[in-house]
């Protein structure tokens, strides 16, 4: 069994990148490092969000993680890179919007911007990156979408809520992702990811997605 520590930034980030790789890949155990989540509850007990995310991505704590787990896995949403201190701009001198291929590579390289060479030396390879191009619920879209909407970055909580009303299931709440409705709601949508194959469908449709599993091919 793998010992995987996870820096994400809230509850719902947590349980759906654990859902993911449990049906992706057996025997892994996935811990929250950020944030704290009451066991009992499934509750978040601090802040979350992109902000703690950098906060953890420091020396001290990667050292600290690497005594205790095989592997750590960083999830990050990248709606608000442009904000200090992210800090990684969504357009190009020109104006134009980068590639995803393009976000992703200075966005991994931003989250290791506070570590040290020995450090990202000795530790890089055990690090897996869960970049998500706008936000994680974008990665969830082809569980109901095949056609242009499966790889959208865009509306994508107000998309995936269409089809749950479809369903008769509440919706996630808007700006409470982490409530005990929202939990209930991922928990509908992700009971449709069964199989590692199933997994490897929809992540084809995002970037970012399909590199996390390429990182978790390397556990």
């Amino acid at each position: 069994m793998a010992n995987i520590a996870v820096i994400c930034e809230g509850v719902s980030e947590f349980n759906i990148i654990n859902y993911i790789a449990s049906r992706y890949k057996e025997g892994l155990f996935l811990n929250a490092v950020q944030p704290k989540i009451n066991p009992a509850k499934g509750t978040q007990d601090d802040d979350g969000g992109w902000s703690r995310v950098l906060d953890h991505c420091t020396d001290k704590i990667i050292n600290e993680i690497f005594q205790l787990n095989d592997y750590l896995i960083i999830q990050i949403d990248t709606d608000s890179s442009h904000i200090s201190p992210y800090d990684v701009k969504q357009e190009n001198k020109d104006g134009t919007k980068k590639t995803y291929k393009r976000l992703h590579a200075e966005i991994k390289a931003r989250l290791m911007r506070d570590i040290s060479h020995e450090t990202r030396k000795k530790y890089l390879n055990r690090i897996i990156f869960a970049i998500c191009h706008n936000e994680i619920e974008c990665w969830l879209l082809p569980v109901y979408f095949t056609d242009n909407k499966a790889c959208k970055t865009n509306n994508c909580i107000y998309l995936l809520n269409g089809e749950l009303l479809k369903r008769d299931v509440p919706p996630i709440p808007d700006k409470k992702k982490n409530s005990p409705n929202a939990q209930k709601a991922y928990r509908q949508i992700l009971k449709n990811i069964r199989k590692k194959s199933e997994v490897i469908r929809i992540a084809k449709y995002s970037h970012g997605f399909y590199n996390f599993i390429l990182g978790l091919d390397t556990i």
